[in-house]
């Protein structure tokens, strides 16, 4: 094996990892629910724990 090959396959094992990575902070991302907003009372698509994104953004609200 070359050092072609072996680079071949770093890299692919590098692109693996990168994906895993993605995936699992993809799956931390909370589901949310449609309805209004516990903020400013509008309705909304996606609450989580109850806030639209422009309330949890004004608010610095984190939900992990």
């Amino acid at each position: 094996m070359d050092d072609a090959d072996k680079s071949d396959s770093r890299i692919e094992d590098a692109v693996s990892d990168g994906v895993k990575a993605a995936q699992r902070i993809a799956e931390a991302i909370p589901a949310g629910n449609p309805g209004d907003c516990d903020g400013c009372g509008e309705w909304s698509g996606r609450l989580v724990d109850g806030y639209c994104a422009p309330c949890r953004d004004k608010y610095a609200r984190f939900f992990r």
